[in-house]
C-alpha cells in the first residue's frame, strides 16, 4: 500500500482534473443561453505591466487602420480593470474606403473583477466627413449606477464647443457585453452549437450619432444572438494552422463573425459588417 501522502496527492490531482473538466466543459452547457463570462488573464494582473495586443484592420483588401487593445489594473484598486482600444490610421487613407478621415478613435471600459460594468469613456477625432473637411471631436462618457448609464456628450468643431446630458438609459451591468470595435483578448467556455443572447454596446457609434443629431441616440446599443458554428475551421496565424471556433453575432443593424482558438480561447479575428456593404476585418497580429 502506498504511503498516505502519495494517496492524498493522487486524490487531490483527481479532484483538480475533474473540477477543471466540469468548469470548462460541463458548466457552460448547464448555463445554456448565458453569454461567456468576462475574465481577466493573469498576465493582465501581474505587476500591472499593461501588455498591449495589436491588430490590423482590413477594409476592401487594404490595411485601413491599426488597432491596439489592452487590459490593466486601475491604479490604487484591487478589483477594477480598464479595457481600452485605440484606432489610428495605418497610412494615407484610400478615398474609396473611408467615410470619414480619422485622426484617432479610443474607448475605455472600467470593469469590476466580477464582470460588472462601472463606467466608460469614448473619444472620436475626425478631420473630414464623407470627403468634406470638417474637423470634429466627439466624446461620450458616463458612470453606470444601479443598471443605468448616465451619458454626457461633448462636441468640439469650428462651430465651437458644446456639452449636453442625454437621458439616462438602462444597460446590463455584466461585463459580457459585445463591443463591435473592441475585441476581447479571450473567450472561454465555447463548444459547437452553443447559443446565447447578449447586449451589444458601442459608445463610439453612440457618440457619432448623438453628436451629429444633437441629442438623439439611435445607434450603438441593442441585443444580439450569438451562435457557435457546428463545424470548426483552421486559421493561419503566426505561421501555424490554428483550429478555431467560429461565432456568429446577429442583431439589429449588426453582423459580426469572430474566430476563437479552440486550445486557449484566444480571439484571433473579428469581422464586422457595416452599412453601405462595407466590412471591417480585425486581425490579431501578436
Amino acid at each position: 500500500m502506498p504511503p498516505r501522502i502519495v494517496t492524498l496527492i493522487v486524490i487531490g490531482f483527481f479532484i483538480a482534473v475533474n473540477a477543471s473538466l466540469f468548469y470548462s466543459e460541463i458548466l457552460p452547457r448547464m448555463q445554456a443561453g448565458q453569454p461567456p463570462a468576462f475574465s481577466v488573464d493573469l498576465a493582465d494582473e501581474a505587476g500591472n505591466i499593461h501588455p498591449a495586443v495589436n491588430w490590423k484592420v482590413i477594409v476592401r483588401g487594404e490595411e485601413f487602420l491599426k488597432l491596439s487593445t489592452g487590459v490593466f489594473l486601475v491604479d490604487g484598486q484591487e478589483d477594477e480593470f480598464l479595457l481600452w482600444a485605440e484606432f489610428l490610421p495605418a497610412k494615407e487613407p484610400n478615398k474609396q474606403t473611408e467615410s470619414f478621415g480619422l485622426n484617432k478613435m479610443k474607448s475605455e471600459f472600467r470593469i469590476h473583477r466580477d464582470g460588472d460594468l462601472l463606467g466608460l469613456t469614448a473619444r472620436l477625432e475626425i478631420k473630414s466627413f464623407r470627403n468634406l473637411e470638417f474637423p470634429l471631436t466627439l466624446t461620450i462618457m458616463g458612470e453606470i449606477s444601479k443598471g443605468m448609464f448616465f451619458p454626457v456628450v461633448s462636441t468640439e468643431s469650428k462651430l465651437g464647443e458644446r456639452i449636453f446630458n442625454l437621458e439616462p438609459m438602462p444597460v446590463p451591468i455584466s461585463g459580457a457585453i459585445f463591443q463591435p470595435f473592441q475585441p476581447v483578448h479571450r473567450v472561454l467556455g465555447l463548444y459547437p452549437g452553443r447559443t446565447w443572447k447578449q447586449p451589444f454596446f458601442d459608445p463610439l457609434s453612440m457618440a457619432l450619432s448623438s453628436g451629429i443629431s444633437q441629442g438623439s441616440m439611435d445607434q450603438g446599443i441593442g441585443t444580439i444572438v450569438a451562435q457557435v458554428r457546428n463545424e470548426t475551421a483552421y486559421m493561419t496565424w503566426l505561421g501555424k494552422n490554428v483550429p478555431c471556433y467560429i461565432v456568429d453575432y446577429i442583431g439589429h443593424d449588426l453582423e459580426s463573425t469572430v474566430w476563437v482558438g479552440i486550445q486557449n480561447g484566444t480571439v484571433l479575428r473579428q469581422k464586422i459588417k457595416l452599412a453601405e456593404s462595407m466590412e471591417w476585418d480585425l486581425i490579431r497580429i501578436n
